[in-house]
C-alpha cells in the first residue's frame, strides 16, 4: 500500500482586518516580578517577561521562535498564544536574594550586571514584539496594497 499525503494546508494571506488592533497588530509584553520572603529575609526574586503577540501574528511568531531555538511558548488559560524568550523553560530569570531594581546606577558591580541583564531581558522581549508587528504590517502591505487613486492625471 502506498501512503497518501495529507493535503497541504493553505495559509491565507494576512490582511489588515486580521489584526486585533483596528487594522494594526496589537501585542502585549507583560513583565512580572516575584519576590519571595521567608522569615526575616528575601530568599528569592525572579523576573519573567511574556509576550502575547496579536493572534494573527502567531504563524510569524512560531517561525521566529523556531529560528531562535526557543521552546518556551504555548497557550495560556484563556487560549491566547504567548512566548517567553528566557533561557529557562519556566520563563523566570532568578535574581538571587535581593529585590529587583531596574535602575542600573547600583554601586556594586555585581548588582550592575544583574540589573543590566534584567533590562536586557525586557528589551529583548519588547524588541521581538516590535519586530513581529513590523513583519505583520509588511506582509499586509505585500498582500493587500493600498488602493490606487482613480482619475488622477500626473
Amino acid at each position: 500500500m502506498s501512503k497518501s499525503k495529507k493535503p497541504e494546508k493553505k495559509i491565507r494571506p494576512l490582511n489588515a482586518a486580521d489584526f486585533a488592533g483596528d487594522g494594526e497588530p496589537f501585542s502585549e509584553v507583560t513583565v512580572t516580578i516575584s519576590i519571595r520572603i521567608l522569615g526575616k529575609g528575601i530568599t528569592r526574586s525572579r523576573l519573567a517577561v511574556n509576550v502575547v503577540p496579536d493572534p494573527a501574528l502567531e504563524p510569524l511568531a512560531l517561525k521566529s521562535l523556531h529560528d531562535l531555538g526557543i521552546e518556551s511558548f504555548g497557550l495560556d488559560e484563556h487560549g491566547n498564544f504567548g512566548a517567553c524568550l528566557s533561557a529557562n523553560f519556566s520563563g523566570w530569570r532568578d535574581l538571587n536574594k535581593d529585590y529587583p531594581k531596574l535602575d542600573e546606577s547600583a554601586k556594586k558591580p555585581y548588582d550592575q550586571q544583574c540589573l543590566a541583564a534584567m533590562n536586557a531581558y525586557i528589551k529583548q522581549s519588547v524588541d521581538w514584539a516590535l519586530m513581529l508587528n513590523k513583519q505583520g504590517l509588511e506582509e499586509v502591505d505585500r498582500n493587500d496594497p493600498p488602493p490606487r487613486a482613480r482619475g488622477l492625471v500626473m
